[in-house]
């Protein structure tokens, strides 16, 4: 009985003793608490890990990665990055000993300091293929949030002789499309633009001469297509119906005891379909808050030390750090006007440092071969992913862990 206690020990002693060192997933050795969650993992398995006979080099690229220097790169100096610019490197990783390794490539202490305007991408092309970005909280381009207007104006002309009159009669301006949308605009809601248009009206009136319109603008809703003009709950051209695009102005005249409307084109009037309601951008970026609409559309800021705007495009240069408004303002044919307002914060970039940025990890390399030892090479890449502001950044070393 005894005897067979003392078997039975030993079996299951080397049993726990082969398992030790044949399993792939033992390792005494840790690993930076950086790779946990990060996108340029390998793969979750490792193989046995004690850096015997495991040494790398780093080799940089003048001319887009085609070919390589034969001088070891030096990574202790401070670097920097034209807009848009990319370095490729090529870390050469061999293995001397005889059975297989998984090792970490990582780049130490990464800097990006507070006067760097650009944006630090590091990526890998082979053995596998991802990226990812390092540094300021700002995205990359600034963020901005959507808004819908949805108003535009339509002309309503009055005869300019018979001003006095015309007015007391008037209701509203009733507007619609054919998915639902009614947008009506009330007379006491319109706005005189102070210029007038000229129109014939048919050889019925007036000989077809030329009559002149006093031009109110009458603001409704930009998704509406059609619309009508209502004198006292009359409704004025039900057959057929005016549409904006090609008749966005109805003239309203008396001619003898009749008052009589209507369709006719103007040039453009004022229109916002969309725009943002706020924005974020870094100093040295540039963000695009053009907004989508109709007739002549200009912008302006409120702070140009902050940021400014082009006029004509709505494309916003972030300055210094701050607040501003950023004002978009269609403006029609007879001068009347659309605007909505963009509250853009400015926001300084805070220098960023991280103490280990991995390239790849756990990455395997085989067992040397009788002859010479296992080579195996790493091609990645850092770029400056900001197409106007240049990149100040230092790295302290590329280093391998276990």
């Amino acid at each position: 009985m005894k005897k067979s206690k003392l078997v039975l020990v030993i079996v299951l002693a080397l049993v726990l003793c082969i398992t030790c060192i044949s399993s792939p997933t033992f390792s005494w050795y840790t690993r930076p608490k950086e790779q946990s969650g990060n996108s340029l993992s390998w793969s979750g398995n490792y193989d046995i890990s004690n850096g015997d006979g495991v040494t790398m080099q780093t080799f940089a690229s003048t001319d887009g990665g085609k070919t390589y220097t034969e001088e070891v790169t030096d990574f202790s100096e401070s670097r920097g990055l034209s807009a848009g610019g990319c370095k490729y490197y090529r870390t050469e990783i061999s293995n001397s000993s005889s059975y297989a390794q998984s090792v970490s490539l990582y780049l130490s202490k990464l800097t990006l300091p507070e006067s760097s305007q650009g944006n630090f991408y590091l990526g890998v092309n082979d053995p596998l293929k991802t990226y990812k970005t390092y540094g300021s909280s700002v995205v990359s381009g600034g963020e901005k949030v959507a808004s819908r207007i949805n108003e535009q104006n339509v002309y309503l002309g009055l005869h300019s002789g018979e001003m006095t009159e015309l007015p007391p009669t008037i209701d509203f301006i009733h507007a619609w499309n054919d998915s639902g949308v009614i947008s009506d605009c009330g007379w006491s809601d319109a706005v005189s633009t102070g210029n007038t248009g000229e129109w014939s009206l048919g050889s019925s009136y007036w000989s077809d001469a030329k009559q002149t319109f006093n031009i109110y603008a009458m603001k409704i809703d930009y998704r509406c297509t059609n619309f009508q003009f209502v004198k006292k709950s009359n409704i004025y051209y039900n057959d057929p119906k005016p549409t904006i695009s090609s008749n966005n102005t109805i003239v309203y005249f008396k001619y003898g005891e009749n008052y009589i409307a209507q369709a006719k084109q103007s040039d453009t009037a004022a229109g916002i379909s969309t725009f943002y309601s706020s924005a974020r951008v870094a100093v040295g970026d540039t963000i695009n808050l053009a907004a989508t609409g109709k007739g002549t559309i200009t912008y302006t800021s409120s702070d140009t030390s902050v940021a400014t705007v082009n006029p004509s495009t709505g494309v916003v240069t972030a300055l210094k750090a701050g607040p501003t408004i950023i004002t978009a303002t269609s403006t029609g044919a007879y001068g009347d006007t659309i605007t909505s307002t963009c509250n853009v914060t400015v926001e300084a970039k805070e220098s960023y440092e991280k103490a280990d940025v991995p390239i790849v990890t756990n990455f395997k390399i085989s067992a040397a071969s009788e002859d010479a030892p296992e080579k195996q090479y790493v091609y990645w890449y850092i770029k400056n992913d900001s197409s106007t502001s240049n990149l100040t950044y230092s790295i302290d070393k590329i280093f391998l862990s276990l």
